[in-house]
């Protein structure tokens, strides 16, 4: 019985440094920050697709390695084999964005090369006629369930946060997005010289709406709303349903005043669109209030701060933006010790963004 290594040497392909489960983790909050509703829903259904079609190709070699029965295409034979077959086809196709060029996918294409190198040595054997050497099968067999794993737990991964959003915004909710701040959080203890802005949102006279024209309506007006604000931020910033009509946007790597100004021509956007229900036009405006991500006070404290400068916004007239500028705030630690001497004082430092700047 000839040796494995005697037949077709093994293109071992690309070697990924980072294969621990930490890493694995990094990859999934990216995701989780990066993705939308709909980009998850395509993610699992293009996974169960591409696997089950990788299931045939597996029972094919099997098949063909039983009835001694030669493969000639070129997802068998081919040095490039992993490129021709369905999935790696979709893995060339999802590595165009440079999301997926990470991690998990990096480790998923690493095995899927290996398995297609192992197979290939099996096909050439039995194509010329010779001996299927047991350790060169085996191998193969052990490369086709780490693989398998790793794409189960990519695929579970999708189908799990499918239902980390929101129904009616299609939007994360409240329990996911308390993911992306800690790693943001994280992220800013770790370097500093990392910001990070948070800002809330609530949706004006949102009640009035629920009350005249009825739930139907106020859904409407949530749907739209979130369109808007998924529409108009970056890919790697996040926008959540916080709860009932309030919004929670986060901005990585990005400053107070920048934040200010992003978040104020969001709120131009969503004031000069409408929606349209039985002829009704109805326009929608929102109150925002926007901070930093303060490494020095844990996250509700920051959320917190948002949330009274969005309140400050109702309370100057409604449709405005106003920021307020955590280092200004001496002696808030916690969202416990945020006491009315601290909420008057966060009030103070309260500052609304002038109309027309941009």
């Amino acid at each position: 019985m000839k040796k494995a290594d005697d037949q077709l040497p093994v293109n071992t392909g690309r070697q990924h440094a980072n294969t621990s489960r930490s890493g694995t983790d990094n990859v999934m909050n990216n995701l989780l920050e990066s993705l939308h509703h709909d980009d998850f829903e395509q993610l699992a259904a293009d996974i169960k697709q591409s696997l089950e079609a990788h299931r045939h190709w597996m029972q094919r070699i099997t098949t063909a390695l039983v009835a001694r029965q030669p493969l000639e295409e070129n997802q068998f034979i081919a040095v490039d084999a992993h490129l021709h077959c369905h999935f790696g086809r979709w893995l060339t196709k999802i590595f165009q964005d440079e999301l997926f060029q990470q991690g998990s996918f990096l480790r998923i294409e690493q095995y899927h090369r290996q398995l297609h190198d192992a197979a290939r040595t099996l096909i050439y054997q039995l194509n010329h006629h010779a001996e299927v050497d047991i350790a060169a099968f085996e191998k193969f067999m052990q490369l086709q369930k780490e693989f398998f794993d790793m794409v189960m737990m990519l695929f579970e991964f999708s189908v799990l946060n499918k239902q980390q959003f929101d129904p009616t915004t299609r939007l994360m909710n409240r329990r996911s997005v308390d993911s992306v701040l800690a790693n943001e959080y994280s992220r800013m203890q770790r370097a500093d010289d990392y910001y990070c802005c948070v800002a809330m949102a609530d949706i004006d006279q949102f009640k009035q709406v629920n009350d005249l024209w009825g739930h139907d309506v106020g859904d409407l007006l949530l749907s739209h709303t979130a369109k808007i604000f998924n529409d108009a931020i970056r890919r790697h910033d996040t926008v959540s349903r916080y709860g009932g009509e309030e919004f929670l946007f986060i901005f990585p790597d990005m400053r107070l005043e920048q934040a200010g100004l992003v978040v104020d021509r969001i709120r131009k956007q969503l004031a000069n669109s409408s929606i349209s229900h039985h002829s009704h036009l109805h326009s929608v405006t929102a109150s925002f209030g926007v901070t930093q991500l303060c490494r020095h006070c844990d996250i509700k404290g920051s959320v917190k701060r948002a949330d009274i400068a969005m309140y400050a916004a109702k309370e100057s007239g409604r449709n405005c933006t106003v920021t307020v500028d955590s280092q200004a705030v001496v002696g808030q630690t916690s969202y416990e010790h945020l006491n009315k001497e601290i909420t008057e004082l966060i009030r103070q430092h309260c500052k609304r963004v002038a109309p027309g700047t941009d």
